[in-house]
């Protein structure tokens, strides 16, 4: 498995929670009356919070140093935010509509899928990597592991 499986899920991963908070809002599928503030603190209906976003960017960047616990804290990061954003997807698919039309509520439950699978497939990989890193006694920024 190369190093770069659970990069690409990453960068997936958070270009969905970007892309997403941008359609969210183009397509009106929050409720009425909620503000921007809001998608940075709490995330909208289908993405997480930006400052989240955020941390995964600059957990992704960790993962490129060549100091090992450095690696290790970026990798735990990026395990932790895939499957706590993919356990978050679960959750919002049992929500009841908060007051937007039928066929917007369905984009939303679509793109709960969507991101709950994506995140708990980057943290599969995390942890399939941080495992082999574990077994190797090496840093993962080598091509293979």
């Amino acid at each position: 498995m190369t190093a770069n499986r659970f990069r690409t899920a990453a960068w997936t991963l958070i270009g969905f929670n970007i892309l997403g908070t941008i359609l969210t809002w183009t397509a009106h599928l929050q409720k009425p009356g909620t503000h921007a503030a809001h998608a940075m603190a709490n995330g909208t209906e289908f993405t997480s919070p930006l400052f989240l976003v955020a941390i995964g960017i600059v957990a992704v960047f960790l993962t490129f140093s060549a100091r090992r616990w450095l690696v290790g804290t970026g990798l735990s990061l990026l395990a932790l935010y895939g499957a706590g954003f993919g356990i978050g997807e679960i959750v919002e698919l049992f929500k009841h509509n908060v007051g937007i039309s039928a066929g917007r509520w369905d984009a939303v439950i679509v793109g709960s899928a969507i991101g709950a699978i994506i995140g708990f497939t980057e943290a599969f990989l995390v942890v399939r990597t941080l495992v082999s890193m574990r077994r190797s006694g090496r840093a993962v920024t080598s091509p293979a592991n």
